[in-house]
Order: C-alpha cells, then sequence, then structure tokens
C-alpha cells in the first residue's frame, strides 16, 4: 500500500492512465448526462425573432465532381432559410478532375452560386482564407463538398447567435452522423459518430469547451475568425486549430446535438486509416503548439485544461496501449515455451476481465448516446459495437503512435501541412447519385 500522499498519487495517475478507456467512458458517460439534464433541452434552436442574417455558405472543393452537384443543390433548394438571405461560395482549390466544368454549369441554375478558383493547391484553410475577403455574410458556415445539414439548420444555427449571451458566441457546430452505411467500416462509424464523438461533444460542453468543431459543417461569426487571424494553413486540421484560437481569444464555442448534418465516410479501412491519421497528426500538432500557451494561464484557460488533459492521457495511452501489446505477446509465447501454463492463462483471463469490463462500459456509452439523439433510434446498430470496440478502435490508437513523430518533426521544421490530396468518396453514395441524374426528368 502507498505510504504517502506522493505515492498515492503516483498510484491513481498510473491506474488513470492504465484504465483510460473504461474511467474516460464512464467520466463522459457522467458529464454527458450533466448537460443533457440541465443544458441541452433549455438549449434546443427557436425560431429567430430579430430576422434572418445575411448568411455565407463556404464550401471547400477539391476534385469533388462525384458529389459537388448533390451538395450545391441540395443548398440552393432544400435549405429552410430566405433564398436572398444567403450565398453560397465554392472554393475550387486546383481541381484537377470535372469540378470546374460542373461548377460553371451550376451557376447558370443557380444565381446565389459564386465560385473562387484557385490555380495552386494549398489546402481548404488557405481556400477559406481566400474566400473569406469575398463572402457577404456576417456568419459562415464551412460546409464540405460532400455534406448536407439539415433543412432547418440555417435559422437553427443563428438561433444560438441571437439568445442571451449569443454577442459571445465564435462558432457552432452540429451532431455528424454518416450518410452511407454500406459497408463494415462504415456501419461501424455511425457507432463512432453517435456514441463517441457525441457523447464526448455533449460531455466537453458541461464544462464549457470544444477540442474541435466539425471542418464538415460549423457555423462562424465572422468577426471571430478575423479576430483569431483567420485558419491557419499550417495545421494539419484547420477545425481543431481555430477551435482552439477562439477558445483563448475568449469566444465561445457551442455544440448544437439537435442540428444534424450527414457526411460521407470512408468505406474502406484503408481510406478510414489515412484519414484518422489526419485527425491524429492535426490533434497533436495543436497540442505542441497551442497547449503550452494554454497551461500558461491555466486560470484564464479553466475551460480548456479538461480537454488538454483528456488529450495529453490519451496520447500517452495509445503508447502504452501498443507497448503493452507487444510486451504481452512476447510474455504469452515465453510462457508457452515454459510451458508455464498457470501464467499463460491466467495473463488471458485478466485480459478478458479487462476487454469485458470495457465492452460494457462502450455499450452504455452507445446506448446512452442514442437516446440522447434519436431516442434509441440507432440502437439498431449496436450489432457492429464489437466490431468498433475490438477492432476498428484500435486504428485510432494506432494512428496517434504512427503520426507523433512525423508530426514532432513538422512542429519543428514549420512545414505547411494543409495542402489537399483528392480524396477518396464512397461508391454507394456516387450510384445513388448517378440513379438520381437519370430519373430526373
Amino acid at each position: 500500500m502507498p505510504s504517502d500522499t506522493a505515492e498515492w498519487a503516483v498510484q491513481i495517475l498510473v491506474f488513470v492512465i492504465v484504465a483510460y478507456p473504461i474511467v474516460g467512458g464512464l467520466t463522459f458517460i457522467v458529464s454527458s448526462f450533466y448537460y443533457h439534464v440541465f443544458s441541452e433541452k433549455r438549449e434546443r434552436p427557436r425560431y429567430l425573432q430579430h430576422g434572418e442574417p445575411f448568411v455565407t455558405i463556404l464550401v471547400p472543393a477539391h476534385n469533388e465532381e462525384s458529389s459537388i452537384a448533390g451538395t450545391v443543390h441540395y443548398l440552393a433548394s432544400r435549405l429552410n432559410y430566405p433564398a436572398d438571405k444567403y450565398e453560397i461560395l465554392v472554393i475550387d482549390d486546383a481541381s484537377t478532375d470535372r469540378t470546374a466544368e460542373i461548377l460553371a454549369r451550376l451557376q447558370d441554375e443557380f444565381p446565389a452560386l459564386r465560385v473562387i478558383t484557385i490555380v495552386q493547391n494549398r489546402g481548404k484553410a488557405h481556400g477559406l482564407n481566400v474566400a473569406l475577403a469575398y463572402a457577404n455574410g456576417d456568419f459562415l458556415l464551412s460546409n464540405d463538398a460532400d455534406t448536407k445539414p439539415n433543412p432547418d439548420a440555417l435559422w437553427q444555427y443563428m438561433s444560438y447567435f441571437e439568445r442571451d449571451g449569443g454577442h459571445n458566441v465564435g462558432a457552432v457546430t452540429g451532431n455528424m452522423l454518416a450518410a452511407n452505411r454500406t459497408t463494415l467500416t462504415a456501419q461501424a462509424q455511425q457507432n463512432e459518430l453517435n456514441s463517441i464523438i457525441g457523447l464526448i461533444k455533449r460531455s466537453q460542453m458541461s464544462y464549457g469547451a470544444l477540442f474541435a468543431f466539425s471542418g464538415a459543417n460549423t457555423m462562424y461569426r465572422r468577426q471571430a475568425v478575423i479576430d483569431v487571424g483567420g485558419w491557419h494553413a499550417e495545421q494539419p486540421t484547420e477545425d481543431i486549430s481555430i477551435a482552439w484560437d477562439m477558445q483563448q481569444a475568449g469566444w465561445r464555442a457551442l455544440f448544437a446535438p439537435h442540428i444534424r448534418f450527414f457526411l460521407d465516410v470512408p468505406e474502406r479501412l484503408k481510406a478510414l486509416a489515412k484519414q484518422r491519421r489526419r485527425w491524429s497528426s492535426g490533434g497533436i500538432y495543436v497540442l505542441l503548439t497551442k497547449g503550452p500557451k494554454l497551461l500558461r494561464h491555466p486560470v484564464t484557460n479553466f475551460r480548456m485544461m479538461p480537454v488538454i488533459l483528456d488529450y495529453g492521457i490519451s496520447i500517452v495511452w495509445s503508447f502504452l496501449y501498443w507497448i503493452s501489446m507487444a510486451l504481452f505477446l512476447l510474455a504469452q509465447v515465453y510462457f508457452a515455451v515454459a510451458q508455464n501454463w498457470e501464467r499463460f492463462w491466467h495473463n488471458w483471463y485478466m485480459v478478458g476481465i479487462f476487454v469485458a469490463i470495457q465492452m460494457v462500459v462502450g455499450l452504455i456509452q452507445l446506448t446512452t448516446a442514442s437516446y440522447y439523439n434519436d431516442g434509441g433510434k440507432t440502437l439498431k446498430y449496436i450489432v457492429f459495437a464489437p466490431w468498433y470496440m475490438l477492432v476498428y478502435w484500435m486504428v485510432n490508437t494506432w494512428t496517434v503512435v504512427y503520426e507523433f513523430i512525423p508530426t514532432v518533426a513538422k512542429v519543428w521544421n514549420r512545414r505547411d501541412g494543409g495542402t489537399w490530396r483528392s480524396p477518396e468518396r464512397s461508391t454507394s453514395l456516387q450510384v445513388t447519385r448517378s440513379a438520381g441524374k437519370r430519373e430526373a426528368p
């Protein structure tokens, strides 16, 4: 047993790090419950009382020939917001496919559509910064080329800026869900978006800070974007970076769980790993470049302290996980060769207990989040939960370890991390779009 306070502190720290998925999961469940009971229902979007502000919808695009037409059609015709109160501004960032040709045709059809063409590929953040100079709206909806918000999203977003205290709100991000669910990998992501990301954002709102906005769909106050110097092109993930910048500058960042948007998620494990490598690199980059500034003033930035602590522990745990996995397998080989079957089976027994507890916590988390989001309708995807928690979830820990050293090198060398690569869009949604075109009159 520990003999003094310091030893107890070390023991508790070791326990939290080793049991991070379990402790973290329980923490998210409790804190999200607090937010759901005391804040979520009270903060539902309300109809606007002071008119509709003009909104510019920014759509960054690079080689989006498979999705851009459907997205523009949806944004131009399906949103429940006065047509003269918003515009669509597509940033064509050096596309090499038919994106430019499609956009030219769409401009003849939709007067509210404007296109900015960037000749040299400089990345999403750079494109958004260029568009900032051309946008007419005081509010900016960043909407990915493969993303469709619910029809009421614009006025629902604006209600958060209109309410009491809304003048301090810099950005509001919505609740993301998967549009395509045709493969096991895509189905597993429905569990993640529902039970992990949605629940964690609720948890973070219980203490008033967000780790990241959603790059796929977030409404920004233009003045807040200008105040923090825009989106930072050197960051691998501009949505995490600007979230930290705004909150450090004193702007409030809000999660709006009742505003839904649907995005194209990776359908293959390889594409998923590529996406998560970028996410991991972005999180590490932000932690290393912006974390020290926040930690120097912990009282002023008290809302961000849990965010920094949680992400820091998750990085340490990711390394610990793979190191312990390697040591476990080596030990099992040793005990098998030495025919020490008692220790061999005892180790598997302990691992089984740990995994079982983790599975139970994960299922509670998934079930709770499903009831928060839609009254439990998405519980039909619970059959894919074991795939997520036992296999798919390992991808996230692997990408953190894989990207850590390269990201430290980027920070050290100050290399630009923002150029685009052509995205891999789901074949199922492409088929749906093509079918829709054939059926159109």
